[in-house]
């Protein structure tokens, strides 16, 4: 069970994504998601300002294009992905949508 600490540094959550779009605009980060299957929509998640850098782990990748200020990253399929703040960084995690969550 996630403690009251643990989901106050959850800063999103996607189920079947598709693609990961990391950028910054107006020395803001942020990150969108498109879903898989579904590119016209898609969740924003504007980051905190002091965030030092973005990890993204676990997550088998097809394709990443870099093309500043912004990073695009396919994914291999659908994946429920977990976007949470680590002290000063960002860390994007997830799983295959097929597979049971933890």
């Amino acid at each position: 069970m996630a403690t009251k600490s643990d989901t106050d540094n959850v800063i999103g959550r996607v189920k079947r994504a598709g693609v990961i779009i990391l950028g910054v605009s107006a020395n803001r980060p942020w990150i969108e998601v498109c879903y898989e299957g579904d590119l016209m929509h898609t969740e924003k998640f504007e980051l905190p300002a002091g965030a030092a850098q973005v990890f993204v782990e676990e997550l088998p990748q097809k394709t990443i294009l870099f093309e500043p200020p912004r990073t695009m990253i396919y994914l291999d399929g659908p994946h429920h992905i977990e976007i949470r703040r680590e002290g000063d960084n960002i860390v994007v995690r997830g799983e295959r949508a097929g597979e049971p969550l933890a």
